[in-house]
């Protein structure tokens, strides 16, 4: 009877050991960027996307073109702007607010807008907005849901007064730091794209 016992308790270890790994089991690097790619593509197919191999030789985008930038972010340029480029220099560097809307693929989908009154722009140094990211964020607000050096890394095609419409996955990097907000990357189980419809970049 007690050998039965015995047996009987080496077994439920047994499983409770398994079931403890398998829930503990995290997914690794790649599998939560195949996961995002899924809702990326899905993104791309509802939106009618087309992306291009390549940067549009004259600059000049159709309405659903995007290009796939070495960072992972897919840019649509609407209008590059009047010519007046961001800087960083000995004397300083350019003041740039940003405004946005979109949405944010969680589950449901947050659709988010900034041009809308009432709601502040986003602001930054150019060069800087990383560590503004990271100073500006708390949990929930502006800065950790939507803002990230992402928005800044296009001034590098763009200037003042310009628009273009992004698509920035979480998983997307520049110099080894993420490039979308605090949130598409904050959770150890996912990754979340934001497609952002509308951004339009002042300098002050």
């Amino acid at each position: 009877m007690k050998k039965g016992f015995y047996i009987l308790v080496l077994i439920g270890c047994a499983l409770n050991l398994l079931f403890t790994v398998s829930c503990n089991k995290n997914p690794t690097y790649e599998e939560l960027k195949s996961a995002e790619r899924k809702v990326i593509r899905r993104i791309i197919a509802e939106k009618g996307i087309e992306v291009l191999d390549e940067y549009p030789a004259d600059g000049v985008f159709k309405e659903n073109q995007f290009v796939e930038l070495n960072s992972g972010i897919f840019l649509n340029v609407i209008d590059s702007g009047n010519g007046n480029r961001a800087q960083v220099s000995s004397s300083g560097a350019t003041n740039v607010l940003v405004r946005v809307s979109g949405e944010l693929y969680w589950n449901p989908i947050d659709t988010f807008n900034t041009f809308r009154n009432g709601y502040d722009a986003f602001s930054f140094k150019y060069g800087y907005a990383y560590s503004t990211a990271m100073q500006n964020s708390s949990p929930y607000n502006g800065y950790y849901m939507y803002f990230g050096s992402g928005l800044e890394s296009i001034l590098a095609y763009v200037g003042e007064n310009a628009e273009v419409k992004l698509l920035v996955p979480g998983y997307s990097e520049i110099n080894d730091y993420p490039a979308g907000s605090s949130v598409q990357s904050a959770s150890m189980y996912e990754f979340v794209p934001i497609y952002y419809n509308r951004v339009k970049y002042t300098f002050y």
